[in-house]
């Protein structure tokens, strides 16, 4: 099969655009402003969530609680802290890169092979329904797959297009009733791992659960 490299400055500007959206589309924005589409890289976006007060604000929730509720504390001070130093090196990533985009917390991880693939962690704290936020939207999304992360209910988001088989993942997990972490994953061509890119974002997702002490 054929494979070419995605460029770092790209897989950057994608997460970091999906990003934006997934806040911006949290207070209310209009859902098509600020979001990844396939014009920017083909990268499927975080999804357009209704406002805050839409959904379990008004005993309308509809998505699944959080049996095992996870202490997100250690996040304030660091958002890298998804992950152990043993995580990150069984992954074959790059220590993680804490930064803030459009004012949002996240922990970006680059792998080591070379191919431009990355996984970011953003935090969602807009979303202050927790999922309940971004199931009030799943019918406005282009997909919307719920899953389950060790015990944890998720769902895979994407805006505009279902780009799975193109090594794209949009996982939205519930790490409390009020509170989602976004696992984004671009995967290159050149990784042993294309086009696999939710199968990274769940297996990523439970080293993070497992991490914070909140696994089955």
């Amino acid at each position: 099969m054929p494979r070419r490299s995605t460029a770092s400055h790209t897989t950057s500007a994608v997460i970091a655009a999906a990003a934006a959206g997934l806040i911006l589309s949290a207070c209310g924005t209009d859902p098509e402003q600020g979001q990844a589409s396939p014009d920017n890289g083909g990268a499927p976006s975080a999804p357009a969530s209704a406002p805050a007060e839409s959904s379990a604000a008004n005993g309308n929730g509809e998505a699944p609680r959080v049996p095992d509720p996870i202490d997100v504390a250690p996040l304030d001070e660091n958002p890298c802290a998804v992950l152990s130093d043993a995580q990150v090196r069984d992954r074959n990533f790059e220590p993680g890169e804490a930064r803030v985009q459009q004012g949002t917390p996240e922990c970006l991880y680059e792998y080591t092979d070379g191919s431009g693939s990355r996984v970011a962690f953003v935090q969602v704290p807009d979303f202050t329904n927790g999922l309940d936020d971004v199931y009030a939207r799943k019918d406005a999304v282009a997909l919307f797959e719920p899953t389950q992360v060790a015990g944890h209910p998720a769902v895979i988001t994407s805006n505009y297009s279902d780009d799975r088989d193109e090594g794209y993942c949009d996982l939205q997990v519930g790490l409390a009733d009020n509170y989602v972490m976004s696992v984004m994953v671009q995967v290159g061509e050149d990784s042993d791992d294309y086009p696999r890119g939710c199968e990274v974002a769940e297996a990523v997702a439970g080293d993070m659960i497992e991490t914070l002490g909140g696994g089955a």
